[in-house]
């Protein structure tokens, strides 16, 4: 007998979401939280967990395949290593400089485009002689003999990866790939990306800033990749298959040496996860809001399908790949609240993600972020899935120095702390709505991810949406989008247990309604309804 099993795991910044999809359609899924320790391992723990909770054995296993938030996570947060940049004589300073594009006109100091201190700093730029023209002939020899010293200043700051950068190596990819040979010949272990293979178009800040991306994630992607497949292969599993953020998968050797195109990888599978589930009540337009640990990700349906773009932004970053399109900023659950010095709240980017998580998980965290104001409101239950039992204690005194910032209780912080956080998921989603021709107030809401549904009413109402949606598997959808796959037939998915099985058909807020693996924040003045297919839909009352 064949096997009958997909696995997916779709790695968030704070939980694990792993399904395993059966031929007829038949779900088991869950949460799992990310330890401290290494990536693959907890994503191993997660998929174990699963099979022996189904009684799936590894024979019965006919593909595994993986999402992931983290690449999507780093861009936003910058908190690995910076990497070296190999660029043609005199221009060095292309990836500073950048577009000169005014995107605050009434800010009387603009901050620099990049943040290249973090990226590529000043000292690990370098530059070599050699030159292909404009037509891709080849104009002065490559000189060779300055990568000796260039690989012992890349070995003498301790960087794993360096991104190559030639011009018109689109039309010429020769003199980039006799660098990456010479510095393999001196570094084995080095990472290199070159621009004409990551993003072979013209425009040099464009490919040369997406090629220093790519080459700032390989090491961590390369890594985890590398071992997740060991330790699936070690158990008789399949090696996986990574989700791509163009959709569909590719093996994960591919995704290794080309990890930009996993800086949408999770948000991208959970739209086609949208997609093929979705209700056919949403006809019409769907604004998706998928909120987990680290982000908040805002995408579009149209006629039922993901929109696509040539370029996305993450975390202010321009990056030039081809995906599904995605608005990511850095607001969720792990977000760490801060006061500025004029009084106002910010949310993230940095996040506590899942070690040592919000002070509410008990795990040693103790910066208050937005997991912790939710806490405080019980607008959380006693106990989130995977096993986490929530301390409101903890969460209190982690709100603490922020409500004496405020001059204000710690229930009224927690409230404005959620209601910043509803307002800036607000003015994303306008924004990229706006931006692509649509008024919001004619699409409905979707909201997935664990904290989706938490938000997504008082998002809806800022920005003038009055239904919202919430999908049966909403917190695990990114996971069964992997297994959406049209060339396998996997886009049907059958009821499993019902996970609204306290939930009254019919009420009104406010009310927090608690779920298996969802919550679902119903703000006053609006009500919800249980579909026949199990999806929960909120409305707002004229």
């Amino acid at each position: 007998m064949s096997p009958s099993w997909s696995l997916a795991a779709d790695m968030g910044g704070t939980f694990i979401d792993a399904v395993a999809l059966r031929h007829d359609g038949q779900i088991a899924s869950l949460k799992h939280p990310r330890a401290g320790g290494p990536l693959a391992e907890t994503v191993v723990e997660a998929l174990d967990l699963l099979r022996a909770q189904a009684g799936i054995g590894a024979g019965d296993v006919r593909r595994v395949v993986h999402g992931s938030t983290v690449i999507t996570n780093l861009l936003l947060e910058l908190n690995e290593p910076p990497v070296a940049l190999v660029l043609t004589r005199g221009m060095r300073d292309v990836p500073v400089l950048a577009r000169q594009d005014r995107k605050e006109l009434y800010e009387p100091v603009i901050a620099p485009a990049l943040p290249d201190a973090k990226l590529f700093p000043g000292p690990l730029r370098f530059e070599i002689c050699g030159r292909i023209d404009a037509t891709g002939r080849e104009v002065e020899p490559l000189d060779l003999s300055a990568l000796d010293a260039i690989a012992d200043a890349v070995s003498g700051a301790g960087v794993r990866a360096v991104a190559v950068g030639l011009l018109f190596s689109h039309l010429n990819p020769n003199h980039e790939r006799a660098v990456r040979t010479a510095l393999h010949a001196r570094l084995p272990n080095l990472y290199v990306s070159l621009s004409s293979e990551v993003d072979p178009q013209p425009r040099e800040f464009e490919r040369w800033l997406t090629t220093a991306l790519d080459a700032y994630a390989k090491p961590l992607a390369g890594d985890y990749l590398h071992a997740l497949a060991d330790a699936l292969t070690a158990r008789g599993l399949p090696a996986p298959r990574v989700m791509r953020s163009s959709g569909g998968t590719a093996p994960w050797r591919d995704l290794a040496e080309l990890p930009i195109d996993l800086a949408m990888s999770g948000p991208c599978a959970a739209l086609q996860g949208v997609a093929a589930s979705i209700s056919t009540c949403a006809s019409g337009p769907a604004i998706v809001m998928d909120v987990g640990g680290t982000s908040a990700d805002i995408s579009l349906l149209l006629e039922g399908r993901p929109t696509f773009t040539d370029a996305l932004e993450c975390g202010g970053l321009p990056i030039r790949q081809r995906c599904v399109d995605i608005t990511s900023i850095g607001i969720g659950g792990g977000s760490v609240v801060s006061v500025l010095p004029g009084g106002a709240l910010r949310l993230g980017p940095r996040s506590q993600g899942a070690w040592p998580g919000p002070a509410a998980f008990g795990l040693g965290g103790d910066l208050p972020t937005l997991s912790d104001a939710l806490c405080v409101l019980d607008r959380l239950p006693p106990r989130l899935a995977g096993g986490i039992v929530l301390d409101r204690a903890a969460a209190e005194t982690a709100l603490g120095d922020v409500a004496s910032a405020l001059v204000l209780s710690v229930p009224r912080t927690a409230e404005a702390i959620v209601s910043a956080a509803a307002a800036e998921m607000a003015e994303a989603l306008k924004t990229h709505a706006f931006q692509r021709n649509l008024d919001p107030a004619n699409a409905v809401l979707v909201a997935i991810g664990g904290g989706g549904a938490q938000h997504a009413a008082e998002v809806a109402e800022i920005a003038g949406i009055h239904r919202v949606l919430v999908m049966p598997h909403a917190s695990v959808i990114a996971a069964l989008g992997m297994l959406s796959d049209p060339d396998e037939g996997l886009v049907q998915f059958a009821a499993s247990d019902c996970l609204w099985d306290s939930l009254p058909p019919r009420g009104e807020g406010p009310h927090a309604l608690f779920a298996s693996m969802t919550t679902v924040w119903v703000p006053a003045g609006w009500s919800w309804r249980l579909m026949p297919d199990q999806t929960l839909a909120l409305e707002a009352k004229a």
